[in-house]
């Protein structure tokens, strides 16, 4: 009985030590430094930092989307004749700019609309108004429920309509946006949730934004920032339609007043340290970037820097931005560039683009 007994205390004198030491147990990687919780990422292949470990928790997501592991410029090339597809990424290395190109296993359906981590969101050409998901790791697609949005009848993907994919990084799901544009502004969304291949779609839920003017429309395909604000610009105005995308809300973005040049000025909108940017120029002048820190305030900053008129009033377009340093950018019938920032030299890159060619960001 003795032994039993004493037994019986050293279990429980065991199971109070585990439970203190599970207890005190610490975040190690709390305690170390960026630069070495960086060095320890970098390690890690593309695919596992861009799917995976970004949405570990708030400092991976900044450390890994603001810092030089991801700070490449990715985008699908597509010809919008054939729907034929190549994937191109732009990074930096000791020699300079490297240029990958891949031909990537995407379904030859339609325009490609919208590219958010591994999904794609495709309008089929031959089904209209119909939106197809695709999953470029398994290789897995499925078409999305249609609803009763005027544009969805007659298949008008193209200027008075828009529509992307977005994830809520807080909640962990995927979400679909379908922006139309008339005598208001109507936004209805999808929420696809955690699983997005269980297909277990709720309603879409529509939400409006009441003051806008008739006769506007947006004018290409969104800028997403952080897979969570969704941005279009509005055509014949200094406006931006943004959609915040975890909040399920609607709002127009003003542009700096001081950026507006008459007829001849040229605006591309892209993302730049996690933020959305604008460069405005003319066939003259200096093209001035302008960066929205707050998108709760609606604040823009002036960046120091300035492109070379010319060279944006050429391409128009920015794709990317790289190291702070180098902008990607072009147009078609004049193929993809890349734009020095240090030492002002503009470098074509060899990718041709046609007419009827487009790009999609990742």
């Amino acid at each position: 009985m003795e032994m039993e007994a004493s037994k019986r205390m050293n279990k429980s004198d065991d199971e109070h030590k585990t439970r203190k030491r599970t207890r005190k147990k610490v975040d190690r990687f709390f305690f170390l430094p960026d630069d070495i919780l960086l060095d320890i990422l970098k390690r890690f292949p593309d695919v596992f930092l861009r799917y995976k470990a970004k949405y570990v928790c708030r400092r991976w997501f900044n450390i890994i989307t603001n810092m030089i592991l991801l700070d490449h410029a990715s985008f699908i090339h597509c010809n919008l004749r054939d729907f034929t597809t190549r994937l191109v990424d732009i990074r930096e290395e000791r020699l300079g700019l490297q240029v990958k190109v891949q031909d990537p296993d995407i379904p030859r359906i339609g325009k490609i609309r919208s590219w958010c981590n591994e999904f794609l969101l495709i309008s089929d050409n031959n089904r209209k108004g119909s939106l197809y998901v695709y999953n470029q790791i398994t290789k897995e697609g499925w078409y999305l429920p249609q609803h009763n949005a005027s544009c969805c009848s007659c298949g008008n993907y193209a200027h008075k309509c828009g529509v992307a994919l977005s994830f809520d990084r807080f909640k962990g799901i995927y979400k679909v946006a379908h922006l139309l544009m008339g005598r208001t502004i109507e936004c209805h969304i999808l929420i696809l949730g955690r699983n997005i291949t269980t297909r277990a779609y709720l309603n879409w839920k529509k939400i409006e934004l009441p003051y806008m003017n008739e006769g506007k429309f947006i004018w290409g395909d969104p800028v997403s920032v952080q897979g969570r604000y969704l941005n279009w610009r509005i055509y014949g105005s200094n406006d931006l339609v943004s959609v915040d995308m975890v909040k399920e809300e609607i709002c127009i973005i003003s542009l700096p007043v001081s950026i507006n040049r008459g007829m001849n000025t040229c605006y591309s909108f892209f993302v730049m340290g996690g933020f959305l940017a604008v460069c405005v120029g003319g066939p003259c002048d200096k093209a001035e970037i302008w960066v929205l820190k707050d998108f709760h305030k609606l604040k823009w900053e002036k960046l120091e820097l300035a492109l070379n008129s010319h060279w944006f009033f050429t391409t128009y377009f920015i794709y990317g931005v790289i190291s702070k340093r180098y902008i990607i950018g072009g147009k078609p019938m004049y193929g993809i560039y890349s734009y020095d920032l240090k030492s002002g030299v503009t470098k074509e890159l060899g990718i041709h683009m046609g007419f009827s060619d487009g790009l999609v960001v990742h």
